[in-house]
């Protein structure tokens, strides 16, 4: 995507890189999120996935992406890419492949990967100044698993793992 691309409302890209027939949540908020940061960073993306919910956007043998993608544990995602951007750099320094073969590195995280297991990690990535974009779906709680609380479970909330009023949510 070139810098000032989209001046108009028609430069928006018209059509889906992501396909169809998911295993997502019907009317999941991630899956529309990712699907139109896709649409607006083009084919020359690759994506990098904790475990978590997103981890059902591409169940082997199946992807509804037509371009990259990298699975990981769940605090592994800017680790992975990193290897990614050091691998595409080391490439365009040897000649390997040319600037226009690039990719854009994209992290999907839930918030427990972002916000409790996955904080070290992209600590780190920010101080090696990785670049990178970092996307967190943050549905307040470990969904993938049951909804139990997490690091960014607001206060008061209800969840699998609260116990009595005073248990719910963050203290």
């Amino acid at each position: 995507m070139s810098e000032g691309a989209f001046k108009r409302m028609r430069d928006l890209p018209s059509h889906h890189l992501l396909g169809a027939g998911t295993a997502m949540c019907a009317g999941c908020g991630g899956m529309q999120a990712v699907r139109e940061i896709y649409d607006l960073l083009g084919e020359d993306t690759v994506f990098v996935n904790a475990a978590g919910c997103m981890t059902l956007l591409s169940v082997y043998p199946f992807t509804p992406f037509p371009g990259s993608w990298l699975y990981t544990a769940m605090a592994s995602a800017p680790a992975g890419a990193q290897g990614i951007r050091d691998a595409l750099d080391i490439l365009k320094a040897k000649g390997r492949i040319e600037a226009e073969e690039d990719l854009q590195v994209v992290c999907l995280t839930g918030d427990g990967a972002a916000y409790g297991m996955g904080l070290s990690p992209t600590s780190g990535a920010i101080e090696r100044g990785l670049d990178f974009l970092y996307v967190c779906y943050d549905n307040e709680g470990y969904g993938n698993t049951g909804q139990q609380t997490s690091a960014a479970t607001p206060h008061g909330a209800r969840t699998a793992t609260a116990t009595g009023a005073a248990g719910y949510g963050r203290r």
